[in-house]
């Protein structure tokens, strides 16, 4: 116990270390300046802050009803204001405290705890849930990834190697889920498995997380739907993220060309380099953009998380009173202090 808790605050400290590793380079080399953060709070700037923050709530929105929709194929059925502020809170974690608690880890804390019977099988969706969400995102990844490489850009190619490098690993993750899919079609298959997980777990919370995850592949209609629900809400990221180019002066390449290079800043900036993803992502962007000959990437995406923040806010009051409700008296909390950042929200 006291080796695995040195093992998590030395990556905790790790990956702080990295964050302010990134935040030192994009001001050294000025991709970030104090003008970034005064220029943002600027009075004609509110229109496109609000018009992004509008786009980021919808992404929650359809992030809701992806999340119903994958609990209603367990028969567990989520009020969709339940859900929503499920979300937030998840999100206030991820984005506003990052490092100490995941956001999936409190989602699924609470689920659990409002689940009467296979008590985990929840956790199982929230896992599937996320899965989704990379794929959509690795989905569009792909796409834009063939639309740059056809650029007749000079600043782009030497980027090519690396571009291919990323396409390979989409199209790895894809065969590794279709296979996964293919292979949990078949009865027997499933059977054999849930001989071993009761084996394993012996009917503890683990083997209904691996329950609901298993259930879940027998509903590929549901899938399909979650998988799309993803993608729209990608696509409405990507939209706020375009209202904020708006506010900076500095150059900006076309439409499909920013769409195309921030669908892959985002996908590599979900790697869980640092808490949150602080610095990684903006040093991501800073990369990508001047690629494609702009040098607000960093700026931009800065901008993003200031109103992933400031929309997340809301998780905050939303815990408490969910930890309130229902709470059972001497109720244990504990299970809220391990675990850490998972990265991006997809």
């Amino acid at each position: 116990m006291k080796k695995e808790k040195t093992k998590r605050y030395l990556i905790i400290f790790l990956k702080t270390t990295i964050a302010f590793l990134a935040i030192w380079v994009l001001f050294k080399s000025e991709k970030l300046t104090k003008e970034s953060f005064t220029n943002l709070f600027q009075a004609h700037n509110i229109p496109f802050i609000l018009l992004s923050s509008l786009a980021y709530v919808s992404s929650q929105l359809l992030a809701t009803s992806r999340l119903s929709l994958l609990l209603r194929a367990i028969d567990f059925h989520l009020r969709f204001f339940q859900g929503f502020k499920l979300n937030i809170i998840g999100n206030f974690f991820n984005i506003i405290i990052p490092g100490l608690t995941g956001g999936d880890l409190v989602k699924g804390y609470f689920l659990i705890r409002d689940e009467e019977n296979n008590k985990g099988s929840t956790s199982g969706i929230i896992i599937m849930d996320r899965v989704l969400g990379i794929l959509a995102l690795g989905f569009l990844s792909g796409i834009s990834i063939i639309y740059l490489l056809q650029l007749n850009n000079a600043n782009l190619n030497i980027y090519h190697r690396k571009l291919y490098y990323i396409m390979v690993a989409i199209g790895a993750l894809f065969c590794f889920f279709i296979v996964f899919l293919v292979f949990g079609s078949y009865q027997h298959v499933r059977g054999k498995l849930k001989t071993i997980f009761t084996k394993i777990f012996r009917n503890s919370i683990l083997y209904y997380v691996v329950h609901g995850f298993g259930i879940l592949i027998r509903k590929r209609r549901v899938l399909i739907c979650s998988f799309l629900i993803s993608i729209s809400m990608q696509l409405i990221t990507l939209s706020g993220l375009i209202c904020l180019a708006k506010l900076t002066s500095g150059n900006v390449p076309g439409l499909l060309t920013l769409m195309a290079v921030s669908s892959v800043v985002m996908l590599l900036g979900s790697i869980p380099v640092t808490p949150g993803n602080i610095g990684w992502t903006e040093l991501i962007a800073a990369f990508g953009w001047s690629a494609v000959g702009s040098d607000t990437g960093a700026e931009i995406f800065l901008y993003w998380r200031v109103v992933t923040v400031f929309c997340s806010l809301p998780g905050l009051y939303f815990f408490m009173a969910q930890r309130r409700a229902k709470a059972p008296k001497n109720h244990d909390y504990s299970v809220l202090e391990s675990g850490e950042n998972r990265g991006y929200k997809s």
